[in-house]
């Protein structure tokens, strides 16, 4: 085992184990709390929202304990940075104009992006330059993407070498993207692929309560008030 992977697998073990203490505390406050390391599987066009929590993270340590938990009910102001996920998305018509229309990297949308932001910042995905980047893309995404296309997204629950993707779960049970694993998301889009495992980072204060009530009220009644929602991934680890 490289010590890259042995740090990531470290990384990871402490991170359950943290989700663990916290899932015995949320038990004595909830009636139905999110179980930890529970995989979701869910449509990749049910991701209408988005959140950068890696930027909010270097804001303030409140948002950073955030970013680096898992299976936790947040409230307060951190939603108030969620926005919708927009029409355009450059990163996506760039792997749409290199993977399906055989665009070189360095003639894409992405990489004219990345050639802006280079003019403002000292490096882009850890590269000085649009040559290292280059180099990057075609020695790691190109191989990545052709690994997808034969396995897609495969569970990272017993594989330490795989990098959950990680999502947040608003109010009303919509669901959060997250500034994690936007290349392998991207690349399932231009794929085709419908579905995708993901983890919860963290569940809205109120969608908490209704997964309380769903735990409480009885499927009859809960399917009464929430006929959408009696379907939701996020609820099918719990019985009412």
């Amino acid at each position: 085992m490289s010590l890259g992977l042995l740090r990531k697998y470290k990384t990871q073990l402490k991170a359950r184990l943290q989700g663990e203490l916290r899932y015995c505390y949320y038990k004595m406050i909830y009636r139905n709390p999110g179980r930890p390391g529970k995989e979701l599987l869910i449509n990749i066009s049910d991701i209408r929202m988005v959140i950068n929590d890696r930027w909010l993270s270097r804001q303030s340590s409140e948002y950073r304990r955030i970013y680096k938990a898992t299976n936790s009910v947040i409230g307060g102001e951190f939603w108030e940075h969620v926005k919708p996920v927009t029409g355009r998305n450059v990163k996506l018509l760039g792997f749409r104009e290199h993977f399906l229309m055989g665009v070189a990297w360095q003639d894409t949308s992405l990489f004219k992006h990345y050639a802006q932001e280079l003019l403002d910042k000292p490096s882009v995905q850890g590269c000085n330059d649009l040559n290292a980047l280059i180099r990057l893309y075609e020695g790691k995404y190109d191989s990545l993407y052709q690994k997808l296309a034969v396995e897609g997204i495969k569970s990272a629950r017993h594989d330490a070498g795989i990098e959950p993707i990680y999502i947040y779960i608003h109010a009303d049970g919509s669901f959060v993207y997250t500034s994690g694993g936007n290349h392998r998301l991207n690349m399932a889009k231009v794929l085709g692929l419908k579905n995708i495992p993901v983890l919860v980072r963290g569940r809205h204060l109120q969608w908490q309560r209704i997964r309380d009530e769903y735990k409480l009220s009885g499927h009859s009644a809960f399917q009464q008030k929430y006929p959408s929602l009696v379907g939701h991934p996020d609820l099918q680890d719990s019985t009412p």
